[in-house]
């Protein structure tokens, strides 16, 4: 019998030590995109800014949540609002997400351009190089829009990218060596898409980063034409390698 009683004891689960911790939440929520605050565009951005409160009566705070309310156990109160923060730790990322983000495997670059439907560029502000006319930047805007615009991929203003995720934004920047010479002129052109990413190692921190890239100019091996042609030829390079993540 003896024995017996030193295995119930053994087989009782250990003792749990837990202590309550309060903290007090500070939400601010904003509105962007257009046809706010009800429009299909309009989304809302969220923050939250959080400190610890250490009451000198904490059971004022019991009577708060309705844990010592003698009415508590008999209303169907909901444990949470659904509009209460997701509270995540670093080791919560697994079960928060549903999977590891550090145990997935690379993703080609290029796999950054599926799923994307519309950007935003501006090339209006370009400066015109040498023998074109002044409205170089509004023109090669146009036929660079174009050119998107008939592979499926829209071109949308800043107020409307704010609303798609990801927000998508090509920047290209056209530079020239001695334009006003005759024998060193010479271009460039480098263009890179940006996103909103999260890192793999934490993913509370979210940056814009640039996800895609292409660059040419006169000094290129492949290069053929002019600087109109040299510039259109990025959105040539951006279709072709957004077609080979969203065949048609």
């Amino acid at each position: 019998m003896k024995h017996l009683s030193l295995l119930l004891l053994l087989m009782l689960p250990s003792p749990i030590w837990a202590e309550d911790r309060f903290w007090i939440l500070w939400e601010r929520y904003r509105h962007v995109g257009q046809d706010c605050p009800n429009g299909a565009g309009c989304i809302v951005k969220r923050e939250f800014v959080s400190r610890p409160l250490t009451p000198e009566y904490p059971a004022n705070i019991y009577r708060m949540f309705g844990v010592m309310d003698p009415r508590s156990s008999a209303l169907p109160v909901e444990a949470e609002h659904p509009d209460a923060p997701a509270v995540c730790t670093p080791q919560q990322t697994q079960l928060a997400v549903g999977f590891d983000p550090l145990e997935l495997p690379r993703s080609l670059k290029i796999e950054a351009l599926r799923g994307i439907e519309a950007i935003h560029v501006d090339l209006t502000n370009l400066k015109s190089p040498p023998g074109f006319s002044n409205s170089f930047g509004s023109e090669i805007h146009r036929d660079f829009v174009a050119m998107l615009t008939k592979a499926g991929i829209h071109v949308v203003d800043k107020d409307t990218i704010a609303t798609v995720p990801g927000h998508p934004t090509m920047s290209l920047f056209f530079s020239m060596r001695d334009p006003d010479g005759h024998c060193l002129y010479e271009y460039s052109v480098f263009a890179s898409l940006s996103q909103e990413v999260m890192l793999a190692r934490d993913i509370r921190i979210k940056i814009t980063a640039g996800v895609w890239s292409f660059s040419t100019g006169s000094t290129a091996k492949n290069h053929r034409g002019d600087e109109r042609s040299a510039i259109l030829r990025v959105a040539e390079a951006f279709i072709r390698d957004h077609r080979q993540v969203n065949p048609r």
